[in-house]
Formats: structure tokens, sequence, C-alpha cells
């Protein structure tokens, strides 16, 4: 009886008393202790559930949400998660962040995305500064493109930015990022709305093209970018076959300076037609048509023959000319010197 501890000699009523507050504690982690203390019911009225995580109550039903997604057979990576990889704190955070943003809704939202997405939707909030503006966008979205936006939410540096583009830009950042991965961010970030209109009417090609530009276009003055930006989107073909002969023809030239973009908007119609932009000696940009730049490449055409006649042929022709006119004299010479020897004295 000496190794019977102390507790099973106590008052069997009292025992089974403090073993079902004990238990109701346990189970009742979800609706916390306060709760569970409180509670006449027995400890039969409380299931524990496979796994338990002391996780406040704010976090319970994103946590239950969680457990739901890894499933019975995944019990083991679940506790991983949560006890190993910081999973637990991570979806203590983003629940408080939610319930500061947007209160008990906005938790269930959280929850409801954690159920259908796991780990990667709580990744994806807790990269973002405020949660509410990212599922205020995230509703936004048709539903099969949900599960990609998390995806590229939730990753790493570039999921932040794009988080910080989606709060200021809302739903229309993830579309355009989304059609145009890794273009589409940059047109949105440096065009903003304008950025994610031109992103949802171009092709894959066309948005590069932009967006090699976009930079410099968020550079110039208001009016002028608003002036490109409705050329561009007067003829978004004929526009982007410019920046591309532009870039063709002048290769780490900045297009869209002050200057440049004056001349453009001053001839859109010529531009468009398929005219171009040159500099002049002194570095001005010009317009000049098709026929005047195959007249100046006429010219230069005729003036690299000039130079290859004047320094390589002639010395040639020279050369092979003081040859010829050796040999013959030579020649002459010889024969005029047997000529002189079968004469008789």
């Amino acid at each position: 009886m000496n190794t019977v501890p102390s507790l099973l000699r106590c008052n069997p009523k009292h025992f089974l008393r403090t073993t079902a507050m004990a238990a109701a504690m346990i189970g009742a982690t979800a609706i916390g202790p306060a709760a569970a203390l409180a509670s006449p019911l027995p400890a039969a009225a409380f299931p524990v559930p496979a796994l338990v995580y002391p996780v406040p109550a704010l976090a319970s039903s994103v946590a239950k949400a969680i457990m739901k997604y890894f499933g019975k057979e995944g019990a083991g990576e679940a506790s991983e998660y949560l006890t190993r990889q910081g999973g637990k704190e991570l979806m203590e955070r983003v629940a408080a962040n939610a319930a500061r943003d947007g209160g008990d809704q906005a938790v269930q939202k959280v929850a409801a995305l954690a159920g259908k997405y796991g780990p990667d939707a709580l990744a994806a909030l807790d990269n973002a500064p405020s949660v509410g503006p990212i599922l205020k966008a995230l509703d936004d979205l048709p539903a099969d493109q949900v599960g990609a936006a998390i995806a590229k939410l939730s990753a790493g540096a570039t999921g932040r930015e794009l988080a910080d583009a989606t709060i200021q830009f809302g739903s229309k950042a993830l579309t355009s990022e989304l059609k145009h991965p890794g273009v589409g961010l940059v047109m949105v970030r440096s065009l903003g709305d304008d950025g994610a209109e031109l992103a949802s009417r171009m092709n894959s090609d066309q948005a590069i093209a932009v967006a090699r530009h976009a930079e410099d276009l968020a550079k110039l003055p208001p009016t002028q970018r608003d002036g490109v930006l409705a050329v561009m989107r007067q003829d978004t073909t004929r526009m982007v076959q410019f920046l591309g002969r532009f870039a063709e023809a002048n290769p780490g030239k900045s297009l869209f300076t002050v200057a440049t973009t004056t001349v453009i908007l001053a001839q859109p119609d010529r531009i468009l037609g398929g005219d171009e932009i040159i500099f002049d000696a002194d570095g001005n940009p010009i317009v000049v048509s098709k026929s005047g730049l195959a007249g100046r490449t006429l010219a230069a055409g005729g003036s690299a023959v000039a130079h290859v006649s004047e320094s390589y042929i002639r010395p040639l022709y020279l050369t092979a000319l003081a040859f010829f006119t050796t040999f013959a004299v030579l020649w002459a010479g010889l024969k005029l010197w047997q000529i002189h020897r079968t004469v008789p004295k």
C-alpha cells in the first residue's frame, strides 16, 4: 500500500471529480480553460481530439481546419508541421492579424482557406502586412485561380512584393501576375491600375515588351505618361512593334525620356505607321520616314563602298599595274637582247 499514490487514498468522489475536471480542461482547449472549469458537464461531454495543441481560442478554428486538411492519414505530418516547423506560431499570428483586420468573420475566412489549401494559405497571408485586403482580393478572384494566387503570395520575397501590390491595387495585381508570371507584377508595381489594365489586354510577348520600359514610363511626368499609355491603348500591336524596332536599332538606349516622348506624342501617327526615331549628331531624337531611312542607308552603303575602294581596291590595282609593267619591260628587254645576239657581226 505504500507504493500507491496518495491521490488514490483520498475520497473516491473527490478523485472522480478531479479527474473529470482535468479531462474537461484538456478536451476543451478550443473553447478555453475558463469555460472548461466552469462547466458542470462530466468529462465524457468533452471529447479529446486525436492531436491536442494548446492554442488560443482565437486560432482554434484555424487549427481544426489544418487538421482537416491533413486528414486522419496525415496526423503525423500535421504534428510535424504544428510542433516542429513553426506552424503553431504561424497559425496564431495569422489568426490574430485576421481578427484585428476583420474580426471573427476574417478568422473564419482564414480557416476556410487553411482547410482547402493547407499551410500555403497561412504562409501567403503571413507574407502580407495586412490580412484583410488579401482576403478580399482572393474573394474577388474566380475560384479556379485562388490556389495559384495563394502559391504566388506564399513565395518568399516575391510573394511579399505581390502582397504589397495587392494591398494597394486589389485583385488586379493578382490577376496580372497570374496571366503574365514575372511580368504582370512589374507592370502593376510601376504603372498601377494602368499597368493592370494593359496586362489584361496584352498577350505574353506584348506584356514582356512593355514591361521592359515600365520603370522608364513611370518616371515620366504624368501628362507624358498618360499620353504614351493612351497611344498603347489605341493601337497596342503597332506600338509594341515600334518598341521592338527601337530596341533593336538602339540597344541599351532608353526610349521614354522626356525628349523622346515629346517627339512620339507630337507625331503618333507616323510612329504607328512605321516611321522610326533616330538621334542626330547632337543626340536629339528626330522622326524619319522609311524612305528617308532607306536613303540614308544607301548613302551609308555608298560611303562604305567608296572607303573600301579607296583603301583596298586602288592599292591592289596599282600594285598589279606596277607588276605587269615591270614584267613587260623585262620581257621586252630580254627579247631585244636575244635579237641582238642573233644578228651577225
